[in-house]
Parts: structure tokens; sequence; C-alpha cells
């Protein structure tokens, strides 16, 4: 009757060193792919207003209103769950015994503060705020323009649009 001897992959340390960054590599993409963050708003901005055809020359008016329009993204916390379990997972890669349950309790606690921290930041990079312009023109007509900028733009101040853009005086 012959044996055979059966390996794990923990006592071959060549393909144990393979499963490890074949693991780090599946988790660095996790943490990249789970941690996108949805926008809860959609908001048509224009860096400057778009030329409309056909328009008079020159038309005069007043801003009427300026609103602050924030556009946030709120943190779903997938990144704490995708971080503590990448983190367990790693955690559990070291130690025996005891000691094996501590470094995958520290992974889990490490890996959810950085995915935390992660989607956090992400949130706040997809957040903005824009200027919704009101002008009365002096027709009687009111248009609207979204503006990520004022430069001094004020309540009251004269404008006129020329060929589709909104200037001061």
């Amino acid at each position: 009757m012959t044996s055979t001897a059966f390996t794990t992959p923990m006592s071959n340390p060549t393909r144990a060193l393979r499963l490890a960054r074949g693991a780090g590599a599946l988790a660095a993409i996790l943490v990249l792919g789970a941690c996108a963050v949805p926008v809860t708003r959609t908001t048509r901005v224009y860096d400057a207003p778009a030329v409309v055809a056909a328009v008079p020359a020159v038309e005069y008016g007043t801003v009427r209103r300026i609103d602050v329009i924030d556009t946030t993204v709120q943190p779903t916390g997938g990144g704490v769950a995708l971080g503590a379990l990448i983190g367990g997972v790693v955690g559990n890669q070291f130690g025996h015994g005891s000691g094996r349950a501590a470094a995958t309790a520290l992974g889990v606690f490490g890996g959810a503060v950085i995915g935390n921290n992660a989607e956090q930041q992400q949130a706040a990079a997809a957040s903005s705020r824009v200027y919704h312009v009101v002008v009365g023109f002096d027709d009687g007509r009111t248009r609207s323009f979204d503006y990520r900028a004022l430069d001094g733009l004020r309540t009251g101040e004269r404008v006129r649009l020329e060929g589709g853009v909104l200037l001061r005086g």
C-alpha cells in the first residue's frame, strides 16, 4: 500500500507566496471597485454658458437672485464593510492559534478604518457647489444660469447678455 502525501498551500512556500500575491491583487481590485460612491444629485453645470444662436446682439438685465446649490455625496458605508473584510482576510494569514485571532481582529479594525477614510475622501471629492443665477431682463423675460464660480457677481447688479454669455454691466 502506497501512501500519498497531501500538501497544503502553506507547506509549499512558493505556492503560498503566489496565493498571497493573488489575494492581495484581488483585495486591491475589490477595494477600488467597491468604494465607488453613487452621486445622489445630478446638476447640469457649465463652466461658461454655451453660445445660443439667433439671439439679439446685446440684452440688459438685473441679477434678481443667486441660489447656492450644494451637491453632496454621502458615504454609503461600503468602504467600512469592504475594508473590514479585506483586513480580516489579510490578518488571518499571520500567526497561529490565539495570535491568528488577534491578527484577524486587528486586520478587521484597521481595514474598516482605512476603508472608511477612503470612502470619506472620495465622497468629499465628488461634492461640489453650484451658483444658480436668476436674471430679469429689461424686456420682462427671466432666465437662469448655472456657474461653478461667481467671480464677484452680486444680487441687484446690472448685467448684459452678449452672444449667450452673461457679463457685468
